[in-house]
Parts: structure tokens; C-alpha cells; sequence
């Protein structure tokens, strides 16, 4: 159960599943999912008299299917966490009062065929309705049985969740505990993954697809996020327990995207389209973050325990001091020392928390050595935990080792999804044991929370009206953030996270890209005309070397290869800012001693020292070239090399340009060349040189002569 939301990111729909609600008998019989679009009421008060339940089925499998009908059954009040647990991971609860079938329309099923599901049940506890005796939390289930073709009835779809009851129907509402639970709740706003694939200083922000773009239009994801928050804020009490956490990066993103935008295609890139989008959807962020409490996600969701890998940790602090980012772009200070980090982390991360001003971090239970542990612990010098309750985590994440039995495969899309977690609060609040938690309920969804505005807005109306019943009591995260430690724990960094991490590849593919970039950065200087500090040139690349070790590609293979690639090619595009004019004509050199003239231009913002070679030189002998040349910002200009030609004729010679630390600037430049005449000093010995040979030739002759005459 070790980091139990990041297990199930991209699958939240079967949070309230136990058996979730698509079931099929097997890969080769009959299918049949069941998808669930109302429950009404979410939580059951002394005031309510049905329970309806609405939805469809649909025939996936390939025979027919007839005779459908559904009934509901209620299982036994779970009055402790442990049964809780197992009704939320699949295991059956039993039924103590079940309701009669009810007829589907159609009650037969082509393959491929949908029918309506609509259900409403009597709480009264009559023949063929349900009775629900007290208060607590009760597990539910929608049966749906039918008869397949060559085959005899069955259950063929079958969907579990918890329903809270504060008041048993008919009779007094649960007296409040004293004093309540004290709850508060982490509210993610944060992209599924990174989208930057390129954002050179002064250019074009590019993203990989526009897949954003739709996440922030009315309907998305991220919209659905701000709009649902939006819309309780009228619950003073709802708004003060209200914690936003911020992925810097998605921020970074949207404002880049509200400024102008491409994406990348196979044919090369094109205008985004999210433009508008982008603009409206942080108008809404900022509205709903103004005044309020906002922590910070490390940038990109990075993993800690990898970036603290690259060059001794030199990227950390890219990815922990983003504060001043984040209000520039929201007008809020997140709180300072805080940050929610997804998993383990280990003692390199730890002591990176440390130099970075960190001192408090959101945890999961599961995290730390300590299985019990809860509130606030020591897990290193100067450094917190505060763990996020794990129960309410369970309900909103979905639980992992779900029963896979003949009635229960996940369903497709989300259902309720929301359930789960209002009746793992309930159950905090008292439901079922009688007794409040002691400790602080600080709820933790998902960090990529891909849940329906609806189920948000209910989950969070839930979470009020449990406030306004006091059945718990609201309090902001800063003053569970005051309080004092009450222990000391280890984070319980496993194989399992090591084996989860970054790929060591992709982190060694880094630290070389840093040390290109260091060497780099130390041939910049600032030109007094445009005044551009190089570190700004160099800052969007560290922020793609952050993304590299984004937690969101560990879903997926490869992703963070491909990310780093990207990074060596932004790497590769700044370099060739800086480069040699390869000459469209062979160039003729009018004597053998002429100068060669190379053309340099620098199309960075800042001056670069930079040092010139040449190589493939045969046929061409260099003069002495300068140790190095500074070439001013955004311009070009000739450099006239000291040359001489050994031979005449046509030969070559490659021209290099280079950081004085020796990193490839630009790309070489081949050079074809035409000389007619000898250089002067190789005129001289040359000539020199065939006197010589003359004047040996002169005397061995006239030893032969002189010989002949003596025989």
C-alpha cells in the first residue's frame, strides 16, 4: 500500500469500487458494465426518505443478454478501519437488508446494446425497500443480475461504495462529538504531466500537444478543479479549511500559454490554441486563491531523491524556490518552509530540504518507518512531517489489490467517485465508533485529481455539510502547521522507490548537460548595450532538466528518456546561436600568404568569449591564432586568420568554433579553398631548397665526370 495515491494516478475511477463496476464473467463470456450517473442523497440524515440510483448498463461482451434487473443490498455497520479498508479494496460485507429487483429498460441486451437503470429505494424498512438502523457507515452495493445466452442467471455487474448515515431515517440525528475532528484540505491544483518540450529566452514557449489547452476550457479537468472550489466559497467555513497546492510549472505553463504559444507536430509547429483559455482560467485561479492558504508542489512534481543526484543537488533549488514565481503570477505568497512532495524521500533529498529553507513536508503515513504515525514527526535536522490522513486518502485514491473476481473488472469512467471520501470523513467524524479522531483529518486527494466538476462540487458540499453539522470542525493548514511535533519518525526510502525513481540514464544524461552548461555559462559575459544577465539565458534549460525528473513519467516508459532528449536538443539550439558562416563560393586567395576571412556571428543576447581552430588543414599552414575572441551580442563580424599556402591548387580546411573551455559552439565550417602561387616563406624554401638540391645534383656529377677521366 506504499504511496498509495501515486499507484493509482490515471485509474481514479475506481475509487469506490469494491467490486468496481464493470463485470464480465470472463475474457470470453458474458460482459456487462455498469456505470453509475446518480446517487441521491450522498449522505443519509434523519430527514431522508429513498435513496435513488440511476445509471446505465451496457452489453460488452458478444451474447445476449436478457432478464435484467437490479436491486440494492446494505451491508452491517463497518465500525471499525480496518473493515472500511476491506470494503474499499473489494472484499464482500455482506447484506443485512436488501431490496427487491427492479426491472431494466430493456431488460434484454443486444451485444453492443445500452439500458437505463433507475432505481429508488425506501429507507423505511418495508417489505422489499432497505432499513438502516442507527447512525455510521454502511457499505452499499447495486446488484445487477441477468441471463446470458447458453447460460442460467447470474450477477453479472456489481458496484460497491461506503454511504454515511448521520441520522438513521425516522429517528434523532447523531449528536455532534465533543469536541469534533478538527479537518482541513489540500486542494491540487496540478497538470498530469509536463508539457514544455522548448522555451528559449525571448522565444516561442512550445508545448508537445495541446492537450492543455482543452484541461483549462470550461468542462476540463483543470477547470473543474477552480470552477467546483469556486462555487462553496459562499461556506465561510468550507473556504477557511481550504488549502490550494500549486504545481509552479503548470503556472509557468499557463502564463507562457496566455501570451502566445506553439505545439509541436510531425510537421513542425504550429499556433496553440489555448490562448483564451489559458487567460480565463488564471483570472478564475487568482479569484479563488486571493486571501487564501496555498502551498507549493515541487516544481514539475519533481522526484527529489533523483534531482538530488545531478551534479551534487545543483538543480534542487529550481525545483524548492519558487515562491517568488508563484505569487508574481497568483498574488500570493505560498506558505513559506512548506512543501507536498510525492513519495520518500531520501537523506540526500532531506538535506537539500534543509539549504533550501524547506521545513515542513506533507507525507503519507506510508512513507515514514512508523506505521502508526499521524500528525506531525521529526523525519530529519530541521526538517517535518506532516502526514495527510490515510483512511481519507484510501476513499479518494482508490485502493490497490481490488478483488478481480467473475462480477468485477474496473469500469471505464468515474461513477461517484467522490463517495469514498466523504464516508471515510464521516467515519473520522464519529460515524460508527462514536468517538472523533484526536488527531487533526488533513485530506489529501490524488495530486492529479481527474475527477467530474460534479463529483467535486459534491465532495466538497459534502465536507460542508459534515462542518455546518459539526460533525468536524474547519481549521486552516497554517494552524495545523503550528503545532508541535509529536515525535520522530525515518522516511522509509525502499527499493521499491528506488527501483520507481528517475532512470540513473536519464540523471547521468543531466549532469553531463549541466556540465555543458556550466562551461558554457563561464564564456558569457554581459554586453553593455543589451544588458541581458546571462544566467536568464541559461534558466529556462535548468527548469526542462527539473521536468526531466517529473514523478508523472514514472507511469509511463520511456517518458522521461524522451524528456531529456528534449533538453539536450534545447542544449543543442542554444549552442548554435554561436557559430562560423560556412562561405557559399570557394574562396580564391589572391596571394599564397593571403589572410583567411571567417565570419563569426553571435545571435545570443550577451557577449561570448570564444576561441577559433582549424582542422583538415592539409595544404594550409595557420599563422598564430588569439588564445580567445569576445564577440559582441546579436552581431556578426569578419575575422581575418594569418594563412599560407603550402601547394597550389584547390584543397580545404574546417573551421571550429568553440568555448575557450572547448564546447562545440555552432557547427563546423568547411572551407574550400583555391590558391594559385606558394607562400612567400614557402616560396623561399622552396627555392632555397631546389638550389640545393641543384647544387648536390652539380657536385655529384662531377664526381662521376672527375671518376671517368681517372679510369
Amino acid at each position: 500500500m506504499k504511496r498509495f495515491a501515486a499507484l493509482v494516478l490515471g485509474v481514479f475511477f475506481a475509487v469506490l469500487s469494491a467490486p468496481p463496476a464493470l463485470a464480465q464473467t470472463s475474457q470470453d463470456g458474458p460482459s456487462l458494465r455498469l456505470d453509475i450517473a446518480q446517487l441521491s442523497p450522498r449522505v443519509i440524515t434523519s430527514s431522508s426518505s429513498s435513496l435513488t440510483i440511476a445509471g446505465t448498463v451496457t452489453n460488452t461482451g458478444d451474447r445476449r443478454i436478457s432478464d435484467l434487473q437490479v436491486r440494492l443490498e446494505l451491508g452491517p455497520k463497518q465500525t471499525t478501519e480496518r473493515q472500511l479498508r476491506s470494503v474499499m479494496t473489494g472484499a464482500p460485507a455482506g447484506n443485512d437488508s436488501i431490496s427487491r429487483f427492479t426491472s431494466i429498460d430493456p431488460t434484454e441486451l443486444e451485444p453492443g446494446q445500452t439500458g437505463q437503470l433507475n432505481l429508488t429505494v425506501k429507507l423505511d424498512g418495508s417489505a422489499g425497500n432497505l432499513r438502516i438502523p442507527s447512525t455510521g457507515v454502511y457499505p452499499l452495493l447495486v446488484n445487477v443480475n441477468g441471463t446470458p445466452a447458453y447460460g442460467g442467471p447470474a450477477r453479472l455487474a456489481a458496484l460497491s461504495m461506503l454511504l454515511p448515515v448521520t441520522g438513521a431515517p425516522g429517528r434523532a440525528p447523531a449528536q455532534p462529538p465533543t469536541p469534533p475532528a478538527a479537518a482541513t484540505v489540500l486542494w491540487p491544483i496540478a497538470d498530469t504531466r509536463p508539457r514544455i518540450v522548448a522555451a528559449p529566452y525571448n522565444g516561442p514557449t512550445v508545448l508537445g500537444d495541446d492537450v492543455l489547452a482543452s484541461e483549462l476550457r470550461p468542462g476540463g479537468r483543470l477547470d473543474a478543479l477552480v470552477s467546483s472550489a469556486l462555487s462553496v466559497q459562499n461556506n465561510p467555513q468550507l473556504a477557511h479549511s481550504l488549502c490550494y497546492a500549486v504545481d509552479p510549472d503548470l503556472l509557468d505553463t499557463v502564463d507562457a500559454m496566455s501570451q502566445g504559444y506553439q505545439v509541436r507536430t510531425r510537421t513542425g509547429n504550429v499556433p496553440g490554441s489555448g490562448v483564451d483559455a489559458a487567460k480565463a482560467w488564471l483570472a478564475s485561479l487568482h479569484k479563488l486563491v486571493a486571501g487564501q492558504c496555498v502551498i507549493q508542489m515541487p516544481y514539475a512534481d519533481a522526484d527529489l531523491p533523483a534531482l538530488a543526484k545531478v551534479n551534487n543537488g545543483d538543480l534542487m533549488s529550481y525545483a524548492l524556490n519558487t515562491g517568488a514565481r508563484v505569487q508574481q503570477i497568483l498574488g500570493v505568497r505560498p506558505q513559506p518552509g512548506v512543501l507536498w512532495a510525492d513519495g520518500a524521500l531520501n537523506s540526500s533529498a532531506l538535506s537539500a530540504l534543509n539549504g533550501a529553507g524547506v521545513t515542513t513536508v506533507i507525507a503519507t503515513p506510508s512513507d515514514l518507518n512508523e506505521s502508526q504515525v499521524s500528525g506531525s514527526v521529526s523525519v530529519g535536522d530541521s526538517v517535518r512531517a506532516v502526514t495527510v490522513d490515510p483512511l481519507v486518502e484510501t476513499g479518494l485514491g482508490g485502493a490497490t489489490g481490488q478483488s478481480q473476481n467473475a462480477s468485477s473488472t474496473p469500469p471505464d469512467d468515474p461513477a461517484i467517485a467522490a463517495q469514498n471520501g466523504i464516508a471515510a470523513l464521516a467515519f473520522r467524524a464519529g460515524l460508527g465508533t462514536g468517538t472523533a479522531a484526536d488527531s487533526p483529518v488533513l485530506v489529501a486527494p490524488p495530486r492529479r485529481w481527474d475527477v467530474p466538476q460534479a463529483e467535486l462540487t459534491q465532495f466538497l458540499q459534502s465536507f460542508g455539510e459534515l462542518l455546518d453539522s459539526k460533525m468536524l470542525t474547519a481549521v486552516p493548514l497554517t494552524q495545523l502547521l503550528a503545532s508541535p511535533t509529536s515525535g520522530a519518525a525515518t522516511m522509509d526510502y525502499t527499493a521499491e522507490d528506488v527501483s520507481s525513481a528517475t532512470p540513473t540514464a536519464v540523471t547521468d544524461e543531466m549532469s553531463a548537460i549541466e556540465n555543458t552548461m556550466a562551461d558554457l555559462r563561464s564564456a558569457m559575459n554581459v554586453d553593455p548595450t543589451a544588458q541581458v544577465d546571462p544566467d536568464q539565458i541559461l534558466l529556462p534549460l535548468r527548469y526542462a532538466l527539473v521536468r526531466n525528473t517529473s514523478t508523472a513519467w514514472r507511469s509511463s516508459a520511456g517518458a522521461a528518456q524522451t524528456s531529456v532528449a528534449d533538453s539536450r536538443t534545447e542544449l543543442d539550439s542554444l549552442l548554435r546561436m554561436v557559430t562560423v558562416d560556412t562561405p557559399a563560393v570557394p574562396i580564391s586567395m589572391a596571394s599564397g600568404s593571403a589572410p583567411l576571412p571567417v565570419y563569426v556571428r553571435n545571435n545570443l543576447p550577451v557577449q561570448m568569449i570564444v576561441r577559433i581552430t582549424l582542422n583538415n588543414n592539409t595544404g594550409l599552414r595557420p599563422g598564430d591564432l588569439p588564445d580567445h575572441l569576445l564577440l559582441p551580442a546579436g552581431l556578426g563580424f569578419s575575422v581575418a586568420i594569418p594563412t599560407e599556402a603550402l601547394r597550389a591548387g584547390k584543397f580545404s580546411v574546417t573551421v571550429n568554433l568553440s568555448t575557450p573551455g572547448g564546447t562545440p559552439l555552432g557547427n563546423p565550417a568547411r572551407f574550400e579553398l583555391r590558391s594559385n602561387e606558394y607562400g612567400v616563406v614557402t616560396l623561399v624554401l622552396t627555392i632555397a631548397g631546389g638550389a640545393a638540391l641543384v647544387l648536390l645534383s652539380g657536385r655529384q656529377i662531377y664526381r662521376r665526370v672527375r671518376a671517368g677521366r681517372r679510369g
